[in-house]
């Protein structure tokens, strides 16, 4: 091969993945401009959209409007053509005056109530208020002079006023439209009427729009949304306050600018604002467009709110759309060559495969032959593991059994001095016997023969404990007396006891208090434990003061049984093997060291636990503590 093949081969991948590379971003860059230029042109005609769409509702809520205002606008000039109404305003101070107002008042009362008015009311050329439809109510506008208000001059010198604003007696808010009361040409009087216009800002807030009423110096005096009333389009100039003040138009709410970066441009009814930031209900704050439109002859204007981010919304699902469909053509293009490729793969790969499935097969076959081999000697091992179990089991219940035969052993010198002194005194209250019977003394020959029958009792008793003692018995676990179990070891331990003379304190135990264990090899436990504990007491300076203790405690589910010595304690070193077979710190000859080894299996057989520590409380001396598991209530 040449040498110049190697390094073709190399740069082959590199080319490939260089041009892939390539091909990507070229796709990617394509799916961006579709995307762009889409979203480019559906913003753009959204917001044509949208701009006029706003135009024709703002055309419409204006129009509305109108209708609504003009249906009022010759109805104060038809109240001012009531002889009523002239009458009152003529006649000064005399006693009919009481009567032609309260008529007024009848009236006016007629017209605000056939009309669906807020309220009417007639003043005199002072502006002070002579007849009302409310006369009756707490809020009454009869004794109010409103000469400060614009519509009252209006119609004393027009013939016809307007107004809106804040009501300064009900605190209410309405349109007031006045004409004048004549006599002749001149005019003796002002007729007023207050229409509400609350059912239209309900039709605002129902529209679904960000609908706004703003008067010509830029206060929205209605609002689709209440929180933005008497907030202003633009900082008001110090005389445009003025003229507020002065009318108490709005009075007594404060007038803020609703875009708090509006800065110090005052509102211009002839070039409003064409961009508001503010936060509409529920959204975060942004730049809205503002369409106006003028309504009515007080410099009014119908604004609708735009959100620019509704249009871009729009506009971008649309772009991403686009992006789309752009990656979806080229998609289905690659997706078309990895077809093809992917069939000339397979075609490679299904060879490859057969090739590796035919070694599989001759692999596995090999594995097989393994296994079955490997299998069968497993087998043979079990087997083996099995019959060594047996054995350890039949192992260890002939160490239990050698261990109580051990016991057995230790204790055979005292057990042969508790039965020489029954024997010796049975020998003597025989002869005795005899010998009263000679003399015929029956009653002292039944006294000897009662002491005689309890001695032979006794010594049954004693035969028969080491009997039930050394029998290996059944291992399986039963009910079993802690009392009983108890007695019967401290009776086995009793000889040993009093050769060493040390004390044994065994409080009471309840006597249906009872464990799961197996009778024998549990005395056989206790008896392993109390001969210990005496052991270890009888190597203190002071046996005869010191006392084996053996106490029983009791929980819902368990019974610990604990044995105390007052002995030299057990060494650090030999805590660790305390239970290894085999292993003891007594003297050569005096023990095997299978007691504690035995115990700890005989007692883990029964499901239980054996541990042993040196005393705590200070006093000196060992403890070995068993927990078996509380059988009954």
């Amino acid at each position: 091969m040449h040498p110049s093949d190697g390094h073709a081969d190399l740069a082959h991948p590199v080319r490939g993945r260089g041009w892939r590379l390539a091909v990507a971003l070229a796709m990617a860059a394509c799916c961006v401009a579709a995307g762009w230029g889409a979203y480019s042109i559906a913003l753009q005609r959204y917001v044509a959209t949208r701009a006029e769409e706003a135009g024709q509702r703002t055309t419409f809520y204006a129009q509305n409007l109108r209708s609504t205002l003009a249906r009022y606008e010759s109805l104060p000039r038809l109240a001012a053509l009531e002889h009523v109404l002239h009458v009152a305003l003529l006649e000064g101070p005399q006693a009919g005056d009481a009567t032609m107002r309260r008529a007024a008042n009848a009236y006016l009362k007629e017209v605000q109530a056939a009309t669906d008015l807020a309220a009417a009311h007639l003043i005199n050329t002072t502006g002070l208020t002579i007849a009302a439809s409310n006369w009756d109510l707490p809020t009454s506008f009869v004794g109010q002079n409103y000469a400060f208000r614009p519509y009252f001059a209006e119609a004393m010198r027009e013939g016809l006023g307007r107004f809106y604003g804040v009501g300064n007696t009900t605190g209410e808010t309405g349109y007031f439209v006045a004409a004048p009361v004549r006599e002749g040409a001149k005019p003796i009087g002002v007729v007023v009427v207050k229409v509400n216009l609350d059912a239209f800002e309900a039709s605002l807030s129902r529209s679904g729009d960000t609908v706004l009423l703003v008067d010509r110096h830029g206060v929205i005096f209605l609002s689709s949304v209440p929180e933005w009333k008497y907030r202003t389009l633009g900082t008001l100039s110090p005389e445009q306050q003025t003229a507020l003040d002065a009318t108490r138009q709005y009075a007594p709410h404060t007038l803020t600018p609703l875009d708090s970066q509006a800065g110090g441009v005052p509102f211009s009814a002839d070039q409003p604002p064409q961009t508001v930031r503010v936060a509409l209900p529920g959204k975060s704050v942004s730049t809205l467009r503002v369409q106006y439109r003028p309504v009515g002859l007080l410099g009014w204007q119908v604004a609708v709110l735009i959100d620019p981010r509704d249009e871009q919304r729009t506009a971008l699902v649309a772009g991403a759309s686009a992006a789309f469909a752009m990656a979806l053509v080229f998609s289905v293009f690659v997706a078309l060559r990895l077809r093809t490729r992917r069939r000339e793969e397979q075609r490679r790969a299904r060879a490859a495969l057969r090739e590796v499935q035919r070694d599989l097969e001759a692999r596995i076959a090999q594995r097989t032959a393994e296994l079955t081999t490997a299998n069968t000697a497993l087998a043979g091992k079990v087997e083996a593991l099995d019959a060594a179990q047996r054995i350890l089991r039949e192992t260890r219940d002939a160490a239990v059994q050698a261990g109580k035969l051990a016991v057995l052993g230790q204790m055979a010198a005292g057990i042969t001095h508790e039965l020489n002194q029954p024997l010796t005194a049975l020998t003597t209250l025989s002869d005795n016997a005899n010998q009263l019977a000679e003399r015929g003394r029956i009653d002292e020959v039944r006294g000897n023969l009662t002491h005689i029958s309890q001695l032979a009792e006794r010594m049954g008793r004693i035969v028969s404990h080491i009997k039930a003692f050394s029998r290996k018995g059944d291992a399986a676990r039963a009910t079993v007396s802690v009392d009983e179990a108890i007695r019967q070891a401290l009776m086995l331990v009793e000889t040993r006891r009093r050769q060493v003379g040390v004390t044994v304190q065994a409080p009471p135990v309840p006597a249906d208090l009872a464990v799961w264990a197996n009778a024998v090899r549990l005395e056989q436990v206790l008896v392993n434990l109390i001969r210990n504990a005496i052991d270890a007491t009888a190597e203190a300076a002071q046996p005869e003061s010191a006392a084996v203790h053996v106490r029983v405690e009791t929980t819902q589910k368990w019974v610990r049984i604990t044995v105390r010595d007052f002995g030299p304690g057990i060494p650090a070193d030999v805590l660790p093997r305390l239970f290894e077979p085999f292993f003891t710190t007594k003297d050569d000859g005096l023990g095997l060291g299978l007691g504690l080894a035995i115990s700890l299996a005989i007692i883990e057989d029964f499901g239980g636990r054996l541990e042993g520590r040196n005393a705590e409380d200070g006093a000196g001396g060992a403890e070995f503590v068993i927990e078996l598991e509380r059988a009954g209530p």
